[in-house]
């Protein structure tokens, strides 16, 4: 039988996953070392506290983390991953809730991640999506992101009234009755067999189910039209700055993709820093002296450091996708395409369905594109401008994934993520979701 961590995916998860912990013990024992040298050699015994309970809040953390990370390795080696469509939604005292539907279709299993609310939005099905789940659902397990990424642990939530209730709101997202996308173990068998074994099974009735080439035009601009009118689309901001007629930092969506926000919120937070400390020099408490400049130095120093890593992040990180970003979305050539504008069904980006300039309502995706979330309203269909096609290095006809900018008249959609070419396997993974989402509408 197959397990979970065989998976290459999940298997580097875990490892980053213990990787973190193990940052966290060091952050700790390098805070512990300040705190013995600040006690040692100054009478700073209020820094000295603060030092030592950051220290300790750290080690705890890292040891949390490994053991967590034992937790994983013994469930993941357990059993194998499978999809489920799965929809979540937040309980007003209790945290998150995620629904799986089981694996003969009518069950729920209700199920309270274990995480950061950050950590989780970036896998949270909305509104409905699919998750793959490692573990006993009545005991507890593994959640992840469709690929087996990004580990999180979960656990059954307690009490039939809190499940009905749960079971209840997943309904009404439109939970039940949804199939089951293909399974993780299924796709890899079929990797593994010869291409003409995998050609039948993709045309075999079980897997035109969910294949993502079942959707037309027609039902994915019908889809788009109803989440335009429900108003999830409907996100106003000042318009951005054109990047055709001004350096790309003036450009609000590149200063955040480059990194510069976080940039400027280090300045800012190493400049106050500074000031204080000129404050403690020039202006010394009568009676305090020493500890408050030593305290104001620290703060600089952690200030400074922030700042000195968030540069260097933007500078050999950000910057450079901002650069191919900008050649892609000021390339001379447009190709022009129909478009449908459908949720993505994991996180809060959209994605934009390309299909062929001139055609009737059912054809076929040509592309899919997944965005940012865009600034302003954007119409759920028309016609939008392709520029770019470039790979990710930045060079025209390289081996990379294309990186693809959409023009929508005047402004620029910015993309989240490479083009996906219909056929190819980042098509099939992004528009796996909406197949899923839009079956109950083909059974109908």
């Amino acid at each position: 039988m197959a397990r979970a961590l065989d998976l290459p995916a999940t298997a580097e998860a875990l490892a980053a996953y213990r990787r973190g912990g193990g940052g966290l013990l060091a952050g700790g024992a390098v805070l512990a070392a300040l705190a013995v040298g600040v006690g040692t050699f100054t009478d700073g015994a209020e820094l000295v506290t603060w030092i030592v309970a950051g220290a300790a809040a750290s080690v705890l953390l890292g040891l949390g983390r490994f053991a967590y990370a034992r937790r994983f390795r013994r469930i993941l080696s357990a059993g194998p991953w499978s999809a489920h469509p799965a929809t979540a939604f937040s309980r007003a005292m209790s945290g998150e809730a995620v629904v799986l539907t089981a694996p003969d279709g009518a069950g729920r299993w209700v199920l309270r991640p274990i995480a950061s609310r950050a950590r989780w939005a970036a896998v949270r099905p909305v509104p409905v999506g699919v998750l793959w789940w490692c573990g006993d659902p009545a005991a507890g397990g593994v959640l992840a992101a469709p690929g087996g990424g990004e580990l999180f642990r979960a656990k059954p939530v307690r009490g039939a009234a809190a499940r009905r209730r749960a079971v209840a709101r997943a309904e009404q997202a439109g939970l039940a009755g949804l199939p089951f996308p293909a399974q993780p173990q299924a796709a890899a068998d079929a990797e593994a067999r010869p291409r003409a074994a995998a050609v039948a099974d993709a045309e075999s009735p079980a897997a035109a189910v969910a294949a993502p080439s079942a959707l037309t035009y027609a039902r994915l601009a019908a889809h788009a039209e109803g989440w335009a009118a429900a108003g999830r689309n409907a996100r106003t901001r000042r318009p951005e700055a054109d990047v055709r007629a001004v350096p790309w930092w003036r450009v609000r969506t590149l200063r955040r993709i480059a990194g510069l926000t976080q940039v400027g919120g280090a300045a800012a937070v190493t400049a106050v820093m500074g000031g204080l400390l000129a404050l403690d020099v020039i202006w010394p408490e009568p009676g305090s002296g020493g500890p408050d400049v030593l305290t104001s130095s620290v703060l600089l120093l952690l200030g400074a450091g922030w700042l000195v890593w968030a540069c260097f992040a933007a500078w050999t990180r950000g910057v450079p996708v901002v650069r191919v970003l900008v050649r892609a979305a000021t390339a001379p050539v447009p190709v022009e395409r129909r478009y449908a504008l459908v949720p993505e069904p994991v996180g809060e980006g959209a994605l934009l369905v390309v299909f062929p300039a001139h055609g009737g309502p059912d054809d076929r995706p040509e592309g899919v594109l997944p965005l940012l979330p865009p600034d302003r309203p954007v119409e759920p269909t028309g016609t939008v401008e392709l520029r770019g096609w470039l790979d990710r290095d930045g060079e025209p006809g390289g081996d990379g994934d294309a990186v693809v900018v959409a023009w929508c008249g005047e402004r620029p959609l910015w993309p989240a993520g490479p083009y996906g070419e219909a056929g190819s396997r980042t098509a099939a993974e992004l528009l796996d979701g909406p197949a899923l989402v839009m079956e109950p509408e083909r059974q109908s």
